[in-house]
């Protein structure tokens, strides 16, 4: 019987050994859950680095260069006019429930984009994806179709593949659809975790790899996203081995993974800005004069480093990163630099006295830069209430007017200046579509060249600046961490494992 004891807990061992070493699984802790798999309709960030891509895939993707290339789609063309635009769709591309992709597959889901997304709704008109005579899916447009590719690539309101069926059942949310990536969606545990597994019907559309573009391999079997908002719990499970990899990593932990040798940081290029934004319609900041006041107030070092402390931000007021091509050293903000006594004589001049409300959540330290916002505004003469609800109440709150005054948000990096939604007259701030800024602003559509689009940007950024919208004190560059053994990971503009694995 002692044999029998000793031999089962050799066997036990064996089997805890065989699953330590095994390098077929990847855990992922993440600071949210995302709210649907619909990620066409949702904007959420964390939907798209776990879907996007792994379990359903677009016509085109950027590459690591940030140019438009083909994913689901084997070429497309622009018109000369830049009026019409096509895409011819690769063959042999199969759903995850063995289903072939066709171009009905295609119209279907590009034009329920169109309708569920206003800035592609905006860009066409009123004009759908169709099937033209040569087989391939066309839209034509009296509109300017230039950037259209981009906005497909990389729009916050995912332009991925659904099968028609699925489409024509459940339009209003898409819920258990399967995609065409690399991976099918094995689990969701709602408060818990999401899990992926590999599909193995998929074929790769490329040998190359530039970014999140080309190949992939799915290199592990499965892959499980658990949803841990505390950033101490991530921490110490990724110390623990129990988590391969952790975003949001905060400036103050960062000391922990520095001193352990099994663990290191990644840190990403610009991620996105923080903007203070205006409400336009109603209240104080009618008054560009104010909204100037406001930006002449606040010192913007202190704004970001009371959110980020001394890591993982940059101090650049402009409204687009610097990895893209709109970003331009020869434009400067004339409210850059912080001018306490011209804030204080436009305050004089042009203040009623009326309390000012601050909007913002507690979402990544989102309410310290609120409370450094008060001091500044106070100091320079200004009454001021900071109002700090959770996520989905400040999403709920910033659409009434008369709750806020400026509200406070991250906003994350898109490769075009239209997709800025801040800068829509039917986003909260309300920019005034009839000012000469956003009249401006919205001559970029006219451009038939990025190129010219980009040169046209520096001056609509100079009016944006003398607008003031928003107040963008700088922008941040996302950091997470990794166990040394996991390979593989695509850092662009996010995290995707495809190719990824751990060498246990």
């Amino acid at each position: 019987m002692k044999h029998l004891i000793v031999l089962f807990s050799i066997l036990l061992f064996l089997c805890g050994c065989s699953e330590k070493n095994d390098s077929s699984y990847i855990n992922v802790a993440v600071s949210q859950e995302p709210v649907t798999t619909d990620v066409m309709v949702n904007t959420s960030l964390t939907g798209r680095l776990i879907l996007v891509g792994s379990v359903y895939e677009r016509l085109v993707v950027l590459d690591g260069e940030g140019n438009v290339r083909p994913e689901l789609a084997e070429s497309f063309y622009l018109s000369e006019d830049g009026k019409s635009l096509s895409f011819k769709i690769r063959k042999g591309v199969r759903f995850h429930d063995g289903t072939d992709l066709n171009e009905e597959d295609v119209v279907y889901s590009l034009n329920r984009w169109l309708n569920v997304y206003s800035k592609a709704r905006e860009m066409v008109g009123d004009n759908d994806f169709y099937v033209d005579v040569n087989g391939e899916v066309t839209i034509s447009s009296e509109n300017n179709l230039t950037f259209l590719p981009i906005l497909m690539a990389s729009s916050p309101q995912s332009a991925v593949i659904f099968p028609k069926e699925y489409i024509e059942k459940n339009d209003e949310l898409i819920t258990g659809a399967p995609g065409t990536g690399p991976y099918v969606l094995k689990e969701w545990i709602s408060g818990e975790k999401m899990v992926l597994s590999s599909f193995l019907g998929y074929q790769s559309y490329s040998k190359e790899t530039n970014g999140a573009w080309g190949e992939k391999r799915a290199e592990s079997k499965e892959i499980s996203f658990y949803f841990v908002p505390d950033s101490t719990t991530r921490i110490l499970g990724l110390k623990s081995g129990e988590y391969d990899f952790i975003n949001d990593l905060m400036s103050d932990d960062r000391v922990l993974i520095e001193k352990d040798e099994n663990l290191e940081t990644v840190d990403g290029e610009e991620s996105g800005l923080i903007a203070l934004v205006f409400n336009k319609k109603e209240g104080v900041f009618v008054s560009e004069e104010l909204r100037k006041a406001a930006a002449l107030s606040f010192d913007r070092e202190e704004l970001m480093k009371s959110c980020y402390g001394d890591y993982g931000w940059t101090l650049n007021s402009q409204y687009m990163e610097k990895e893209t091509g709109f970003w331009s050293e020869k434009i400067e903000d004339p409210t850059y630099s912080r001018d306490m006594e011209t804030a204080r004589t436009l305050l004089s001049s042009n203040y009623d006295g009326r309390e000012i409300k601050i909007l913002t959540s507690n979402l990544s330290n989102l309410e310290k830069i609120a409370y450094a916002a008060e001091s500044e505004l106070e100091e320079a003469g200004f009454k001021v209430k900071v109002v700090v609800t959770d996520w989905a109440g400040m999403m709920e709150k910033r659409k009434d007017s008369s709750e806020w005054d400026i509200f406070i948000s991250a906003f994350t990096k898109v490769p075009l200046p239209q997709m800025k939604s801040f800068l829509a007259p039917t986003y909260p701030g309300w920019m005034e579509s009839e000012s000469d800024a956003y009249l401006s602003f919205l001559s970029i559509d006219e451009e038939v060249t990025i190129k010219n689009a980009e040169e046209r940007w520096e001056e609509v950024q100079k009016e944006l600046w003398e607008y003031i919208p928003a107040y963008i004190p700088g922008h941040y560059s996302t950091s997470y961490a990794k166990n040394k053994k996991l390979q593989g990971v695509i850092i662009q503009d996010g995290f995707y494992f495809w190719n990824a694995y751990v060498e246990r």
